[in-house]
């Protein structure tokens, strides 16, 4: 896409709308240290704009109450068409937020965070989902998961 300058004609479906998703089932006692979607699953689908770039914000409401100081951990995935289709941006934690690792017990906190995502086909749709997991131990629980996804230039 060319770059944008004052008094420029903008078409809208450069940018479609942003999307939000917020799930609020409690996901108690985690044990998967692989990452999985938690059930029910924390998703939406989206369509990329023409710069095939996406913000996407990660939120969840965690608590550590694991005396060994294992972490919990909530990210993204984003996948091509549905659930089923082939992954364009796979679950890695530093793409998403995580308790501490204090070995005391924790009240619930919200954390966020915000990651550009690039190489998305323009105009294509887009499946994405929270995923979660912990790095060890059974008391890691998480109290809300919220995903959003805002085109960019």
């Amino acid at each position: 896409m060319a770059e944008i300058r004052a008094g420029d004609v903008i078409d809208a479906r450069w940018w479609p709308d942003s999307v939000r998703v917020v799930e609020n089932t409690d996901q108690l006692n985690q044990t998967s240290t692989t990452a999985i979607a938690g059930t029910p699953e924390c998703s939406t689908t989206f369509v990329a704009p023409d710069s095939g770039r996406v913000m996407v914000q990660v939120a969840a409401e965690l608590r550590n109450d694991d005396t060994a100081g294992n972490r919990i951990f909530v990210t993204f995935e984003i996948r091509l068409g549905s659930s089923a289709g082939a992954v364009h941006t796979a679950a890695v934690v530093h793409r998403g937020v995580s308790t501490t690792g204090d070995t005391t017990a924790s009240q619930f906190m919200t954390h966020g965070n915000m990651s550009m995502v690039d190489g998305l086909t323009p105009r294509a749709t887009y499946f994405i989902r929270t995923m979660q997991l912990v790095s060890g131990g059974t008391t890691n629980d998480i109290g809300h998961r919220k995903l959003c996804v805002i085109p960019v230039p």
